[in-house]
């Protein structure tokens, strides 16, 4: 997997602790599941990426089980970002594994 989105995460980590620290007493679950929404997909974006080609995400589907048919995309694209098959590529569970803070799930 990418180092450099590992390396983001850990950033990016920093400043999500501190955000939930900040709002943990307001009753905001929805802002926070739609705005985990937008960072995972983000995430998803950089990784394509680093992966600079298509090959590298069939490659990746195909780790993960998927034996449908496969399409070149582009890469860079941030509406490709939130296409099934890239949820499929990198699920939120590889984020998990990443070690991404989960705002709706974090404990203070």
């Amino acid at each position: 997997h990418g180092k450099n989105v590992e390396s983001q995460i850990q950033a990016l980590n920093r400043v999500l602790r501190g955000w939930i620290n900040y709002f943990r007493i307001a009753n905001c679950k929805s802002w926070l599941q739609a705005m985990m929404q937008w960072i995972r997909r983000r995430l998803r974006m950089k990784q394509l990426r680093e992966w600079k080609s298509w090959k590298a995400l069939h490659r990746q589907l195909r780790r993960n089980g998927y034996r449908g048919e496969f399409l070149k995309i582009s890469m860079r694209r941030w509406r490709n970002s939130a296409s099934p098959l890239l949820s499929m590529a990198l699920p939120n569970s590889w984020f998990e594994q990443m070690g991404l803070v989960d705002l709706c799930k974090y404990e203070v």
